[in-house]
């Protein structure tokens, strides 16, 4: 993934809005540079207004801050940059985007990113 693909991507993101606990980002990596374990992933953070959104190396690790990592194919790039969230849900059905969640549904809460899971269809609300 390049800056042109993630900032047409970060224009369909949802709205930030300001979350009650720590920051937590939900991390966007190509699927070559997930599988070599080697390349730039691409930081959004749902519940920060003040964390900037953009690229970080990636050495195969998952700092403490991530509370979502997506691991994108070509396709799925393409699409949600074109498409935008819409059709997060059904390219991960497909497995065209692979979500890995690295936090409890504690921190992921408070931090802003269980909505975004949850807009994925990925869990569902906990009633």
């Amino acid at each position: 993934m390049d800056e042109e693909r993630w900032l047409r991507i970060l224009a369909h993101l949802p709205e930030v809005e300001e979350a009650d606990g720590p920051p937590l980002a939900v991390a966007f990596i190509g699927a070559e540079a997930f599988a070599a374990k080697h390349g730039q992933a691409w930081l959004w953070w749902p519940g920060s207004r003040v964390r900037e959104t953009g690229p970080v190396p990636f050495a195969g690790n998952y700092p403490d801050d991530w509370g979502l990592l997506l691991v994108l194919n070509d396709a799925a790039i393409e699409r949600v940059g074109a498409d935008g969230t819409v059709s997060m849900a059904h390219l991960a059905r497909l497995l065209d985007i692979k979500p890995f969640v690295l936090r409890q549904r504690d921190a992921l809460d408070e931090s802003g990113v269980l909505e975004f899971i949850e807009t994925l269809e990925l869990a569902t609300p906990k009633h």
